[in-house]
């Protein structure tokens, strides 16, 4: 049957052919009146047998199904085509079964490979590596939006070509085709660089090779990024490869949005713990059963413990490594009341803590857990002390310097009438008067305590004025040793042993002969006092140098002495009130209480600072700390500074 058509149909069937597109040309009854050589081969039909058949009789325009002669049959895309009048059309029929085949199959193993990993590098690697089956590229590239900073960033590459456009490069949005996308949520091809560049930075595309490129934006929401493939042939993409790419694209995003999701939480919880790590206190937190599911590094080294010997369990299974009873708990108070509680503790070796207890709600206000922040305070509190003191000395210090000056006047004169009246007591007549006689004694014994009392000022006067001797550059070894002769005796009639150990090639320092030969005397006979015979008193000099960054010793800054006794020792409330004034342990009428409060005032006037250690049963050490080359301060009364001439 031969029915024509008009040359217009004809070219409208003989254009689809090039395009290896299928086409029928029917009427108003969808009667074939024409089909071209590419319709010919896929219903495998003459094109005599075609014409005048009804369309229903090969493909479906209800569902897209058609049917070749052998009863084959396919889904198929329909596009109908108006042509002038009479309700005739072109049908453009597109085999889509392979390609709806593969592109399933593509969609799944892309699925599969998505849901494997929330590594946003490994999704690209996998899923470029899946989309080169189906579709060249010489280079694809994953470019995320920063929205804040209104650009792209080049976030993974995969390409053998030599690029400037490397992983970390910035794109900008508006002169690039990539970021056309992103400003309109559509894909965009280009189909030759070297016929037409629409977007003046994809010149440098162009510029490396690149002929044609297809982008397609990654959306879940919001604008995520593009993924990007370029090839180095013209119109190397179509509107087939568009079509994979975005159901790829879909997954992709999806895929994309959980991963920048996990990755900032990750980020997060990276940083949440370097900053818990970071507390140099102890931290950890426990939950309402008091079983521990967080430590900081602090609390793992001063324990030894590692991470997995302390989760889960008790609280106090870290509190008692350190020496802290379980009485010092705080977690009951705190999930009883809900608020933060206090507490300051000594642990078992004399350590002092300040301990809180803080609670932890979830977001409904519920207190799921305890926040405990221990926070050791020893060095802390000794330097309070030691301000206390400063404070407390310096006020009695003018104090009795005033006290003393006014009491001195009138015990000279009762030293004056005494010494005459102790004269006069040798009268004979005198003596020979039954009325006179306890007189000599009760004399003398007023004399003798009167003296008393003018040591006594004098200390004190020691105490609260400055020393007004001149400064000198010292051998402590050898300050120490001239010491030694003074109480060598001393030591030999109490059975006592003197052990030294001076350190050699020890630096001078800068002080006050003799403030600091006052201030070992002190020192060495407390210590021969409280020591029991055939006792050990030792003597050791040393040098202390600063520590570098990296925990290394650096340069000498002072030298040491650490004097140190087998006596009995001292329990704590002792050894913190000992450089008070006028405290003693001894017995009445045998010390002012002073010795050591000069000690501590002598060592403060030379820049430096004194420590004892000691406990009950285990003798006393006191270490005198005295810095190196240290011009002394110059105060009102004190030292003058360094005398031109050493003393050696």
């Amino acid at each position: 049957m031969g029915v024509s058509v008009s040359p217009d149909i004809e070219l409208v069937l003989n254009t689809l052919d090039r395009l290896c597109i299928p086409a029928l040309a029917v009427d108003e009854n969808q009667t074939v009146l024409s089909a071209n050589p590419a319709a010919v081969k896929v219903f495998q039909y003459p094109t005599d047998e075609l014409r005048g058949q009804p369309l229903s009789r090969f493909i479906s325009l209800q569902n897209g199904e058609g049917k070749n002669r052998d009863g084959v049959e396919f889904q198929a895309r329909i596009t109908e085509i108006p042509q002038g009048a009479g309700n005739l059309r072109v049908i453009a029929v597109q085999d889509i079964s392979g390609q709806q085949k593969a592109q399933m199959e593509l969609i799944n193993e892309l699925t599969g490979i998505i849901n494997s990993s929330l590594s946003i590098g490994t999704i690209f690697r996998m899923v470029v590596n899946e989309i080169k089956k189906f579709i060249d590229y010489d280079r694809a590239s994953l470019l995320l939006f920063n929205e804040a900073s209104n650009n792209l960033l080049i976030f993974a590459l995969d390409t053998d070509m030599k690029t400037i456009m490397t992983k970390g490069v910035k794109a900008p949005i508006d002169s690039t085709s990539a970021g056309w996308v992103i400003k309109n949520n559509r894909p965009h091809i280009n189909y030759d660089l070297r016929e037409a560049i629409p977007f003046s930075s994809d010149k440098k595309l162009a510029d490396e090779g690149i002929r044609s490129t297809i982008s397609v934006p990654l959306y879940k929401d919001h604008m995520l990024g593009v993924l990007n493939l370029d090839s180095t042939r013209p119109s190397r993409y179509s509107g087939k490869d568009l079509q994979i790419l975005l159901s790829v694209a879909r997954h992709i995003s999806v895929a994309l949005e959980n991963a920048l999701l996990f990755e900032e939480i990750s980020r997060e919880k990276k940083e949440w713990k370097k900053t818990f790590d970071a507390i140099t206190d102890l931290v950890w937190i426990e939950d309402r059963k008091h079983r521990i599911i967080r430590a900081n590094e602090a609390l793992l080294a001063k324990t030894g413990f590692m991470a997995s010997q302390v989760i889960g369990k008790p609280c106090t299974h870290v509190l008692s490594k350190i020496g802290v009873c379980s009485s010092g708990m705080l977690c009951q108070e705190t999930m009883k009341n809900g608020r933060p509680s206090f507490r300051e503790i000594t642990a078992a070796g004399g350590a002092i803590y300040q301990f809180w207890a803080y609670p932890l709600p979830d977001d409904e206000g519920r207190m799921y857990a305890v926040v405990h922040y221990l926070k050791e305070v020893s060095e802390q509190k000794r330097i309070e002390q030691q301000l206390v003191r400063a404070d407390r000395l310096a006020s009695l210090g003018t104090l009795v310097a005033g006290i003393a000056h006014e009491i001195n006047n009138p015990l000279g004169i009762i030293a004056g009438y005494s010494e005459a009246l102790l004269d006069r007591a040798k009268d004979g007549a005198l003596l020979n008067a039954p009325e006179f006689e306890d007189f000599p004694e009760y004399l003398e014994t007023i004399h003798k305590e009167m003296f008393r009392c003018k040591g006594i000022l004098r200390g004190l006067l020691d105490f609260a004025s400055p020393s007004a001797g001149s400064v000198r550059e010292l051998d402590i070894s050898e300050l120490i040793k001239e010491v030694l002769l003074l109480v060598n005796h001393k030591a030999k009639r109490l059975d006592h042993k003197i052990e030294c150990n001076f350190k050699r090639d020890l630096p001078k320092i800068y002080g006050e002969p003799g403030a600091l030969r006052q201030l070992f005397m002190n020192i060495i006979i407390n210590s021969l006092y409280f020591t029991p015979e055939k006792g050990m008193i030792r003597i050791e000099t040393g040098m202390e140098r600063e520590r570098n960054c990296e925990g290394k010793d650096g340069a000498p800054h002072s030298i040491k002495v650490v004097i140190s006794d087998t006596g009995a020792g001292m329990p704590e409330e002792i050894r913190k009130r000992i450089f008070d004034p006028f405290f003693t342990t001894k017995p009445a009428g045998e010390g002012t209480g002073l010795g050591l409060s000069i000690c501590h005032k002598i060592v403060e006037e030379h820049g430096g600072k004194i420590d004892v250690e000691s406990r009950p049963g285990a003798g006393a050490s006191f270490t005198v700390h005295l810095p190196i080359n240290a011009k002394l301060p110059r105060k009102p009364g004190a030292y003058p500074g360094p005398a031109s001439k050493k003393e050696r």
